[in-house]
């Protein structure tokens, strides 16, 4: 407890020291310029010690005032005692500190229930139906970039990677700020973290402003041609222009930075600086892409723009020249067919005209086996008779008598 230079207990919240809170501030009346402290302990093995204005440490009786401190007119004075033990230490259990802050009593302001000063931003609780919020009261609800904390009965500022969030910490945010999507772990899962590129197998989807995964059809991509009237030698040097493009591009499409890449980076007509910047995402299609005016290009972009077309693939990637047929046979099948056509054309005449007729001079003449009948017939018709004896008697083996008898 708190007392002032006359014993009267000075105001503190709350009243008594407790092991659930560490921090106290007390407040005294004007014209009161002391003030002093009495605490005492639990357990009776427990050590007390105090400093005052982070001092040296000095020993504190149990239940015995400390000696009288003066309160300055402005700023605070700090109290603060420590309680420790050896049973503590040797669980492993720190000592505890209690801090009070002792000042004089302020007027606190219209708004505030309570405060540490008077001004509309130190204020400690609110008046019913405000909400603190970062030390003022001025709205009955949190922000947007807010959450209500119960265990404090204020409300505290989101992670500053999130728009609006649900609690505490990058993993509880609801809403993602600009070039950022939602990436919860499940689908139906109302909070996660915020993350500028999507992970890999989902898309950023421009309407939920969360990384879905993509449906069962083909991503089709299509191309962004911008013509800026900025000078493409001094552009095509700048790296942080030519990412500030990039992010603009992603920031009107609704697209994450992972689906939008840099293509080509060319000189058009009259030295113009003229990107073409790729887009691939199976939510945005090309005919939702041509509905951008160009004023709302004109008037994102940190330099004009001129022209802004967009491009299929098949348009900025004609398709390839045909690749010759294979032949049915290879060459070489050709050349041996060819080749033994005209072997065959060379000889076949040299073996009829020449090698045959050759043959045919070296071969001796032979009479056709067996004898006609009808050549018989003439041949008895119209020879001899002696003739013919004497070749039938040749016949038969009759020779020398035929001889015996001419």
């Amino acid at each position: 407890m708190v007392f002032n230079t006359f014993g009267v207990e000075a105001k503190m919240s709350p009243r008594y020291f407790m092991p659930q809170r560490s921090q106290y501030i007390a407040s005294l009346d004007y014209g009161i310029d002391w003030a002093w402290v009495v605490a005492s302990k639990n357990d009776p093995d427990a050590v007390l010690e105090m400093r005052v204005n982070g001092q040296d440490w000095l020993p504190l009786e149990s239940g015995i005032g400390c000696p009288l401190q003066p309160v300055p007119n402005t700023g605070w004075l700090l109290f603060e005692v420590k309680v420790s033990s050896q049973i503590a230490a040797a669980a492993g259990t720190a000592a505890l500190v209690y801090q009070v802050v002792i000042a004089h009593q302020a007027v606190c302001h219209a708004r505030c229930r309570s405060c540490y000063g008077p001004g509309e931003e130190q204020c400690l609780r609110c008046r019913s139906p405000l909400v603190l919020f970062e030390g003022r009261c001025e709205k009955t609800s949190c922000p947007a970039n807010g959450y209500y904390e119960w265990q404090s009965y204020q409300c505290r500022r989101c992670h500053t990677s999130c728009a609006q969030c649900r609690g505490p910490g990058a993993l509880a945010c609801a809403l993602c700020p600009a070039l950022a999507f939602l990436a919860p772990a499940a689908w139906e899962d109302i909070q996660g973290p915020c993350v500028m590129t999507c992970p890999v197998g989902t898309f950023a989807h421009p309407k939920s402003r969360r990384c879905r995964v993509p449906p069962s059809a083909v991503v089709k991509t299509f191309y962004t041609r911008f013509v800026f009237r900025e000078p493409a030698e001094t552009a095509m040097m700048d790296t942080r222009l030519q990412g500030s493009i990039i992010n603009t591009t992603a920031f009107v499409l609704g697209l994450s930075l992972s689906d939008v890449r840099p293509y080509k980076i060319t000189e058009a007509s009259e030295g113009r600086l003229q990107m073409t910047i790729e887009v691939v995402s199976p939510f945005l299609p090309k005919a939702d892409a041509d509905k951008v005016s160009i004023d709302t290009w004109f008037g994102a972009f940190e330099i004009p723009v001129d022209a802004v077309t967009t491009h299929t693939w098949d348009e900025l990637h004609p398709p390839l020249p045909a690749l010759p047929v294979d032949p049915l046979f290879p060459t070489w099948v050709y050349g041996l067919v060819a080749s033994g056509g005209m072997a065959m054309l060379i000889l076949l005449p040299l073996y009829f005209i020449y090698f045959r007729r050759l043959a045919n001079t070296k071969k001796r003449f032979r009479t056709r086996g067996g004898i006609d009948p009808m050549f018989i017939n003439d041949v008895v018709a119209t020879s001899p008779a002696y003739l013919v004896k004497r070749f039938m008697a040749n016949q038969e083996g009759k020779k020398h008598q035929l001889d015996s008898m001419d």
